[in-house]
């Protein structure tokens, strides 16, 4: 009984990290489609603008998700020092779900 339940466990776990993996997988596909990683990096090697993990460490409370959906999706300045995102007319169209689901993959980074 007792290897029966871990090896429900060990699968469960596996599974989750399969899962995350292909999330994460389908928001980096999500992040170049809407090229974001035009200009952004996940990590903190990029000279065009802010990594989204320094997007994450700044916004790690969460309280400015829809200010950040905001941004994904209309672009402008003064939000990160002298970086200027592309308004939305010269960029590809982010709809207000792929802003959200974009933003909330951002701010997971936070906890890795």
């Amino acid at each position: 009984m007792k290897t029966t339940t871990a090896s429900m466990a060990l699968i469960a776990l596996l599974l989750g990290a399969t899962s995350a993996s292909a999330e994460s997988e389908d928001m980096l596909q999500l992040a170049e489609e809407k090229q974001c990683l035009s200009c952004h990096a996940r990590d903190d090697d990029t000279p065009r603008a802010p990594s989204f993990n320094s997007i994450a460490a700044k916004y790690s409370e969460g309280e400015m998700r829809g200010y950040l959906i905001e941004v994904v999706m209309t672009g402008g300045e003064d939000h990160w020092g002298s970086a200027t995102m592309p308004d939305a007319s010269e960029r590809v169209e982010v709809s207000e779900e792929e802003a959200g689901q974009l933003v909330d993959w951002i701010l997971s980074k936070h906890e890795e």
